[in-house]
C-alpha cells in the first residue's frame, strides 16, 4: 500500500513539473482585428484621400495644365480697346508686291509723275498706302507740311501703293488729301525709286534727281520736324 501511494505521488509531481516547465502558445494576433481597448477608427475623409493621392503623385504638372489652371482662375474682364497712333504703330511697313490686274482700266495720267507740274520745283514724293499703319498716322503731318511749304518752288506728290483704286480714292477723299495724288497701279514708281518700305519720303531737286530719303515714321519726331528744315534750306538756297 505504501508502495502504490509513492507511485501515485511521483506521477502527480512529474505532471506538475511538466506544467511548470511548459510554454503556453499564444494565438497569433490578426493585424486587422480591432483592439477592444481602442476606439474604432473612422474611414478617411474625401479631402484626406485627395491630399494623400496628390502627395503620392510624383508627376510634375505640365505647362499646358498650368496654363489651363491659370486661365480658369483668372477673373474675366473686358478687353480695353487698343488705340493706334504714332507710338504703337511699327516704324515702317514692308512694301508688298501688288497682284497684277490684267485689263484694269487705269488712266495713264495717274501712272507717272506730272512732268509739267514738277518742272523746276523741289518735289517731295510720299510713298504710302491706306493699309499701312505708319502711313495713316503720318497723313496729318504731310498735310501740314504741304500747307506750310507749297509754292511755285515746291510741291508734295503722294504716291499710293494700294491694291484697289476705289479704296485709294475713298481714303483720299475722306481724309481731305487735297494735294497732288498718284495711284501706282503697276508699281512702276516704287520700282523706279527702289521703294522697299512704307512710308518712304524722297526729296527731288529741280532736275528730278533724288537728294534725300526718309524711311518710316519716327515716334519722337514728326516728318514736319524731320523733313521741313531740309526743304526750307533747299528753297532758301534755290537748289
Amino acid at each position: 500500500m505504501n508502495t502504490v501511494r509513492k507511485i501515485l505521488l511521483g506521477v502527480v509531481l512529474a505532471g506538475g513539473l511538466c506544467l511548470a516547465g511548459s510554454v503556453q502558445r499564444v494565438p497569433a494576433q490578426n493585424p486587422n482585428a480591432q483592439d477592444p481597448a481602442k476606439p474604432a477608427s473612422q474611414p478617411p475623409s474625401a479631402i484626406q484621400s485627395a491630399k494623400q493621392a496628390d502627395s503620392s503623385s510624383d508627376q510634375p504638372m505640365s505647362l499646358a495644365e498650368a496654363a489651363r489652371l491659370a486661365r480658369a482662375n483668372k477673373p474675366s474682364a473686358e478687353k480695353a480697346a487698343r488705340k493706334y497712333d504714332d507710338d504703337n504703330f511699327p516704324r515702317s511697313t514692308p512694301l508688298l508686291q501688288k497682284k497684277s490686274s490684267e485689263g484694269a482700266a487705269v488712266n495713264a495720267s495717274v501712272q507717272g509723275l506730272p512732268g509739267e507740274e514738277t518742272k523746276g520745283k523741289l518735289v517731295l514724293l510720299d510713298f504710302w498706302a491706306s493699309w499701312c499703319g505708319p502711313c495713316r498716322a503720318g497723313v496729318p503731318n504731310v498735310q501740314r507740311l504741304n500747307s506750310i511749304y507749297s509754292s511755285e518752288d515746291f510741291m508734295v506728290i503722294s504716291v499710293s501703293e494700294d491694291e484697289d483704286e476705289a479704296t485709294w480714292r475713298n481714303y483720299v477723299s475722306s481724309h481731305q488729301m487735297t494735294w497732288t495724288q498718284r495711284f501706282d497701279a503697276d508699281d512702276s514708281l516704287s520700282h523706279r525709286f527702289q521703294v522697299a518700305a512704307l512710308p518712304t519720303y524722297i526729296l527731288l531737286d529741280r532736275d528730278g534727281n533724288e537728294i534725300h530719303r526718309w524711311v518710316g515714321e519716327d515716334p519722337d519726331r514728326s516728318i514736319l520736324e524731320r523733313i521741313g528744315p531740309e526743304i526750307k534750306r533747299r528753297l532758301q538756297a534755290r537748289d
